[in-house]
């Protein structure tokens, strides 16, 4: 949790702050009006519990409660790495190709979670994924949310999305990681039916809000096991932390790449054990 705290960038936390206060004078208010009607009182309440609930499992990666564990996936640990780097919403010609580079050059290996439509658009950043080593897994067709659309819907999709990006890449693909790490109900089910397994993260570091990349490197370096960890018996797989060699639909490049490839070069010589 510590860690987590201090990845995660202080306007986040006031949102989140400001999120839940809101949330429980809104409760507090409805009880007071409803006082004196006690079973009223107890089914609202519960209601927005449930409610409540189930909208932070959809909207949080790392609550995986309720998800069979055949339909979640851990990445590989690579030899010798303190933490598992990925990247989501790629490729994109002028920010993958750096990201590779850097990782070539320290010999680190990663995981990347692609968008179909950019995938096709660069071919050859797929296939260069794969022949330095690299994970590729399915980001989606496109960035579009699960919210709002029906089991079928996301399978069909999905099931398309997994075509494309096998024959793009000539092997069989089973790792996903929804847009977000947003789930829900129908989204499961889809990917129960596709035979998918989802991976999710354990650190975002809030690249995409675009931090300079001092800052960046602070919170990449804020995930790494200290040293009381790392003498533990069995300690790995290190956690999961999650960058962005692309934002969204956007097939340019985004705003946050430069800090980021930068915060990168400077993060990738503290990986190797």
């Amino acid at each position: 949790m510590k860690r987590a705290l201090a990845v995660v960038p202080g306007p986040v936390k006031l949102r989140v702050v400001r999120i839940i206060g809101l949330a429980l004078v809104g409760l507090v208010g409805l009880v007071w009006l409803l006082r004196a009607l006690p079973l009223v009182q107890l089914g609202l309440g519960a209601l927005m519990l449930g409610l409540g609930g189930y909208i932070g499992w959809c909207r949080w990666p790392r609550w995986r409660l309720g998800i069979a564990q055949e339909l979640l996936s851990e990445l590989p640990q690579p030899s010798g790495q303190l933490v598992r780097l990925t990247f989501d919403d790629g490729p994109t010609l002028g920010v993958t190709d750096r990201v590779l580079d850097a990782l070539r050059e320290h010999g680190v290996q990663a995981s990347f979670f692609v968008l179909v439509k950019k995938a096709a658009a660069q071919p050859a950043l797929v296939k260069r994924m794969l022949a330095e080593g690299h994970i590729v897994g399915l980001h989606g067709q496109d960035h579009r949310l699960p919210f709002f659309r029906s089991a079928d819907e996301l399978k069909g999709s999905l099931g398309l999305a997994r075509q494309a990006l096998e024959a793009l890449c000539g092997q069989p693909i089973s790792l996903y990681r929804p847009s977000h790490g947003s789930k829900n109900v129908a989204l499961v089910r889809a990917v129960s039916r596709l035979g998918l397994r989802l991976c999710f993260w354990d650190y975002g570091v809030w690249d995409t809000d675009a931090p300079p990349a001092d800052v960046l490197l602070t919170r990449l370096t804020a995930t790494l096991p200290n040293q009381a960890e790392r003498d533990k018996p069995g300690h790995l797989p290190g956690p999961v932390v999650l960058l962005h060699d692309g934002l969204g639909d956007d097939p340019g490049i985004p705003a946050h790449a430069e800090p980021m490839v930068a915060a990168l070069r400077s993060f990738l010589p503290l990986l190797r054990a």
